[in-house]
């Protein structure tokens, strides 16, 4: 049995403050994956120009295969690394998958909170087909409703129900 969580979503922010709440709730451990990538490189578009988007794709896959075999941790990473099979099976072998679903109207609204999206236009445009995917790629959904207390409360419901079964 895996040990450790990973919360993904669309909203990035909104799925960090989330995940943070959940590992308090659960005494565990937090990690961000950008996080922890931003401070190897201290500035992520400086470290692409000079070494390449390639080579900070591959410390990325580094990254989250060493943080999938961390024990008693809540990760976090953009949605956008799962898209990677070796990046996708490397966070299913260490964690459960949780997805923090929003709908469409509320990613609307929590998006414009939202920093360093280029392009909220074109995310809205894609919200559908990312919604899929990470529907897909997930243990557990987890629909967003109410406060965060109440998400909070609800994935750790259904993290209790999907080690139950």
């Amino acid at each position: 049995m895996v040990s450790n969580i990973c919360i993904v979503g669309l909203l990035k922010n909104y799925v960090r403050k989330v995940a943070k709440r959940v590992a308090d709730a659960l005494d565990m451990f937090y990690a961000d994956v950008h996080e922890l990538l931003s401070y190897d490189f201290i500035n992520l578009v400086e470290a692409e120009a000079l070494v390449g988007k390639e080579y900070i794709e591959k410390q990325e896959s580094v990254k989250i295969k060493t943080v999938a075999g961390y024990e008693n941790t809540v990760i976090t990473l953009n949605w956008e690394c799962l898209n990677k099979e070796k990046n996708l099976n490397a966070i299913k072998k260490g964690a459960v998958l949780v997805y923090l679903r929003v709908g469409k109207t509320e990613f609307k609204n929590k998006l414009e909170k939202e920093d360093g999206l280029v392009d909220k236009t074109e995310q809205l445009k894609l919200f559908k087909e990312h919604d899929e995917l990470l529907k897909n790629y997930a243990n557990i959904v987890a629909l967003n409703k109410g406060t965060i207390d109440d998400v909070v409360n609800i994935i750790l419901k259904k993290i209790e129900e999907y080690y139950e079964n």
